[in-house]
């Protein structure tokens, strides 16, 4: 099976476009996202229903999308990020808060699992340090989980005698079959590697082989629908520079 892997939309829906358009000519099996489809853009509605309309998509909750709802406290938010979830909830009707509120924390298929933040807390926990990396390894029992939630692309491998690896900057990696793996997908609309293009990551089972691509789109148009509600300048500001 061929899968595209996608995580932190974020309201964008030109960087969602200019993925779904590359996705046209290069299909897939499956299409699943690592969750945040909502927060910090403008456009979640349209966003949601695009995805609707996809016979091939699935998503997990992330923690932005279950703060849309209400769903977790977002006290520990900064002040931008509370300000995006008041708008992105304002934004959508009851049907599209109801699909937010569908999604599941976790999906588990064909030894993968798919998650937001970690196997140990699926909606908050940041994957950064390689102790938390071998932490985390533990508590799942699929190969490999692909996660989202820090905008990082990165992976992290191990074996049985926990000898790890670290990759940051990756464009194509075969996986040994006889290690395990956690692997980042990065960002489709808010990336923050300092590559400002929407990322996605194709896994092709049979052959185990994880591939990124990176995508340029109309981010101009992005700022220019934030600046219209009043977006907070900061997130409007740090789309030019992925950061």
């Amino acid at each position: 099976m061929r899968y595209a892997i996608i995580s932190d939309i974020h309201s964008n829906l030109e960087a969602l476009n200019s993925v779904l358009d590359f996705l046209q000519s290069n299909p897939v099996d499956k299409i699943i996202s690592c969750g945040d489809i909502v927060g910090y853009g403008p456009a979640p509605k349209q966003c949601i229903n695009k995805l609707l309309e996809l016979k091939n998509f699935i998503s997990v909750m992330g923690n932005h999308d279950a703060a849309v709802i209400n769903k977790i406290d977002i006290s520990n938010f900064n002040n931008d990020a509370k300000e995006a979830v008041k708008i992105n909830k304002n934004l959508l009707s009851d049907n599209e808060l109801n699909y937010l509120n569908s999604l599941k924390t976790s999906i588990s298929e064909n030894n993968i699992l798919f998650v937001h933040g970690s196997p140990r807390d699926p909606i908050n926990e940041y994957l950064f340090l390689l102790e938390k990396f071998n932490q985390v390894m533990p508590l799942f029992k699929e190969k490999i989980c692909f996660v989202g939630h820090t905008h990082h692309p990165m992976i992290f491998e191990t074996d049985n005698n926990s000898n790890s690896n670290f990759y940051q900057e990756v464009d194509f990696l075969k996986l040994d079959e006889n290690k395990r793996y956690i692997i980042n997908v990065g960002s489709v609309g808010q990336p923050r590697d300092n590559n400002p293009q929407a990322c996605l990551v194709f896994f092709d089972t049979k052959h185990l082989a994880v591939s990124y691509k990176r995508l340029p789109y109309d981010i101009e148009k992005t700022q220019q629908n934030m600046a219209e509600l009043n977006m907070p300048e900061k997130l409007i500001h740090r789309l030019s520079f992925g950061m």
